[in-house]
């Protein structure tokens, strides 16, 4: 798995974040209830994840990889609750 592009990036408007973690082409979304998706690649590695309405907090429970998430988002720099 190709790990050069992990970053997390904010969308104010959209209040969504969204973390890569390989820069794999995504093949399909795996959806963990409205407000989080899983890209997965091919291989079943994961490519990245979205986190939608996160103003309220950024659920991080059953996340792959959740520590390398959580340090993303933390570059962030924005005041954000972590439910892990």
């Amino acid at each position: 798995m190709r790990r050069e592009g992990r970053k997390a990036e904010y969308d104010p408007e959209a209040d969504a974040i969204y973390v890569r973690l390989s820069d794999a082409p995504l093949v399909r979304t795996i959806q963990l209830g409205d407000a989080r998706n899983i890209d997965v690649a091919a291989d079943g590695s994961v490519v990245g994840v979205e986190f939608l309405g996160v103003r309220g907090g950024i659920d991080l429970s059953d996340i792959p990889e959740r520590e390398t998430v959580e340090r993303l988002i933390g570059r962030l720099g924005l005041s954000m609750r972590v439910i892990a």
